[in-house]
């Protein structure tokens, strides 16, 4: 029989037989009005729920893979979802007394006819008197039938347990969509049209154990062959955002599988899975079934039992709360710490040599924050930092793993001799935790037992929660990173990547300029830095720290020459370790990346930009001479390097000069070549083709390092 809905809702209004006609319409009408009785007579192990009568099939078995709608315009209908096979109240009856209700319509019509008039002597014997027809013949009768349904009450498939002669139970599973005897592909959660509503999901191990908790009004379900069923081969996603207590067989393999499937589920996005611990008291193998068999208030059960809680790992993110409507009308304004330097709401990474003074210029920075910028040093009176004014005040932390309580005291006296931070409206404001006096450096950051992944520690969570209570926050140090870190920053780009994928999300949630500092390692090479691109390349660590933070400033030791030619121009006595360069390395916003130079004050041992100092003490020649190397650096880099005299030389292209260099005579800019030369600020290179050094670059450019290309045209000035 195939999917005959209503074969006959258009059949004739009387159907003539040799002694006798029927009318149709008339006998489907009664047969409707007598429904109920009509399918308690033919299926009687059948049952009402609602508008629908359900049977586990034609034989008339305990199931509820038959449905007969019993009111509405679709009244009478019936389908077998186990078989695919379908129709009216008469062919049910035809099919029922294996009549074919086409060919036999007639007797069929009669049979009706004589059943509701009531003096009934039934003609046709139901097939085997109703005596179940397992599916599978050589294990016998099923002794157990469980139906597994869509969450649109489709039913997908069945599981039938047998009880074969030899004690061995097995289950046999039917897919109602392929019609055959295999599980699903994939495989089908158990009772899935009440879980829709649900809130909480308790997971079981097997289809007996899930009904009988939801015969008790808890919403149960299984997976298919229950704690031997193939995790990767089961369809998950209907208990996604539910409440998933597993409740496991008490046995190893119950608890096995539990805690496998409790892994499983953390990402298939529930709200939160949790194993019960059966009773101590329990004996092998008990569940759930048992436990409603004894009588026990499952509810109270479940609401007091010990169970493991197992931790979620999800995404925090929902793409569609991130549409174009977040980024509507006038973009917010850029805000700074430090002008053009230091970045609010964004990780800084502040890089420098052991011994350089990242510590004093970070504490510096907190006090001039922390107290308005009333901290005046003995070479600069103006609150500013690397060069550039302080936007913004209010809090500043510190979080220091390297110097303690005593040392952070004495060092805030230098800065801080009129102690503007003991101001009642400043007390507060300023938040130094020097680590050996407060149990250690702890890890904010570690790597976790899996391969090559990371988390964020309880360490983090506690701090991060404590900085969004400070609501005029606007600077965060962590110093150095390397203190705060169990991830291998140095070597693992994974590792640096999430590390500052999260001091990135930190200084977001905060609105502060987050800096951390690290350390600089001396080049490979043993000579000086000269150039900022020098002192990225040598920021300690794999490139994903540089990379993943949004500015990087470093500081570095100036060359030998350079330190006794600040001295000169002071006019003062020479200080070893006491010269650096400073600048951002790495910035993604329009920065000042001004190479700037620091001084150590004498009285504080705080580095000072000295940079405009210096630049009121620079002889016109000296102006010249950087205008100089700047050209020279500039026209290597485009492909059109000068040389130092001729037809390329700087005076017979004075007409790609900069203004200031168009007019100085020939033998001035000759010499004014001689001295840089001499000085090592620009060097002498070989080309492709040449044999003698004669194109000009400076001594990090491309042609100095061999790898400059020769552009055709003209070059843009």
């Amino acid at each position: 029989m195939t999917n005959n809905w209503g074969d006959f809702n258009q059949a004739a209004e009387q159907y003539s037989s040799s002694d006798k006609k029927y009318n149709v319409e008339d006998i489907r009408s009664r047969m409707l009005s007598n429904i109920h009785a009509i399918l308690r007579y033919l299926l009687p192990r059948g049952i009402f729920q609602a508008d629908r009568f359900v049977v586990g099939d034609l034989q008339g078995n305990p199931g509820k893979s038959l449905v007969v709608t019993v009111s509405g315009d679709k009244a009478g209908l019936w389908q077998d979802f186990s078989t695919g096979e379908s129709g009216d109240l008469f062919t049910l009856w035809a099919a029922i007394y294996s009549l074919d209700a086409k060919q036999n319509f007639n007797e069929v019509l009669q049979d009706i006819e004589g059943w509701l008039g009531g003096d009934y002597k039934e003609k046709y014997k139901k097939p085997e008197d109703f005596k179940p027809t397992p599916p599978i013949d050589e294990l016998g009768a099923f002794t157990g039938k469980w139906d597994y349904f869509n969450s649109q009450g489709k039913l997908i498939a069945c599981v039938y347990r047998y009880d074969p002669p030899d004690g061995k139970k097995q289950f046999r599973p039917w897919d109602a969509v392929a019609r055959k005897y295999k599980a699903p592909t994939p495989r089908p959660l158990y009772n899935q049209p009440q879980m829709v509503t649900a809130k909480q999901v308790i997971l079981v191990e097997g289809e007996k154990a899930a009904q009988a908790l939801n015969n008790v009004g808890v919403c149960a379900t299984t997976a298919m062959n229950g704690a031997k069923a193939p995790i990767d081969k089961t369809d998950w996603t209907p208990l996604t955002g539910k409440d998933v207590v597993i409740w496991p067989d008490k046995d190893k393999a119950g608890w096995d599988y539990a805690e496998n499937v409790a892994k499983h589920l953390q990402e298939e996005g529930v709200a939160s899975v949790s194993i019960l611990y059966p009773p101590d008291d329990k004996t092998e193998k008990w569940d759930a079934a048992d436990a409603v068999m004894e009588g026990m208030n499952i509810n109270s059960f479940l609401a007091t039992a010990t169970r493991s809680e197992i931790k979620i790992n999800r995404c925090p993110i929902s793409l569609y709360e991130w549409t174009a409507e977040k980024y509507d009308g006038d973009a917010p304004e850029r805000r700074f710490l430090i002008q053009d330097t230091i970045p609010i709401g964004k990780a800084t990474l502040l890089a420098a040599m052991g011994d350089t003074g990242k510590g004093m210029l970070t504490l510096n920075l907190a006090l001039q924050i922390s107290t308005g910028g009333t901290q005046k040093t003995s070479i600069s009176p103006e609150p500013l930092m690397f060069g550039n004014p302080i936007k913004e005040f209010g809090t500043a932390v510190i979080l220091t793993a390297e110097d303690d309580q005593d040392e952070i005291h004495i060092r805030l006296e230098k800065l801080d001799p009129t102690r503007e931070r003991s101001k009642p409206e400043n007390r507060k404001k300023l938040i130094i935790v020097p680590l050996p006096n407060a149990g250690g450096a702890f890890p904010l950051i570690k790597e976790t037992s899996q391969n090559n992944t990371f988390e964020n520690t309880d360490y983090f969570n506690d701090i991060r929660k404590q900085l969004l209570q400070i609501p005029d926050l606007r600077m965060i140090v962590f110093d150095p990173l390397a203190s705060f870190t169990q991830a291998d920053v140095n070597s693992n780009p994974a590792a640096g990547s999430f590390v500052t994928c999260q001091l990135a999300e930190l200084a977001v949630a905060t609105q502060s300029a987050l800096i951390v500092a690290h350390h600089m390692r001396k080049p490979a090479n043993g000579k000086p830095i000269e150039t900022a691109e020098q002192a990225r390349d040598a920021i300690r660590g794999t490139s994903a720290l540089v990379d993943g933070v949004r500015s990087a400033y470093a500081l570095w030791p100036a060359k030998q020459e350079d330190q006794e030619g600040v001295f000169k121009i002071l006019k003062e006595k020479f200080q070893r370790n006491a010269v650096y360069k400073g600048a951002v390395v790495k910035s993604n916003f329009p920065s000042d990346k001004t190479i700037r130079t620091y001084l150590r004050d004498k009285d504080s041992g705080l580095l000072v930009d000295i940079t405009e100092q210096l630049k009121r003490h620079k002889t016109p020649n000296d102006e010249l001479k950087d205008i100089f190397v700047d050209t020279v650096s500039r026209a290597a880099r485009n492909g059109h390097p000068f040389t130092h005299t001729g037809e390329a030389g700087l005076y017979d292209q004075q007409h790609r000069l900069p203004v200031e260099l168009q007019n100085v005579a020939k033998n001035k800019l000759y010499s004014l070549g001689l001295e840089l030369l001499k000085e090592k600020r620009i060097v002498k290179c070989k080309g492709e083709g040449s044999k003698i050094d004669k194109w000009l670059d400076v001594p990090d450019g491309p042609f100095a390092k061999a790898s400059g290309d020769f552009k055709l045209g003209m070059e843009e000035i």
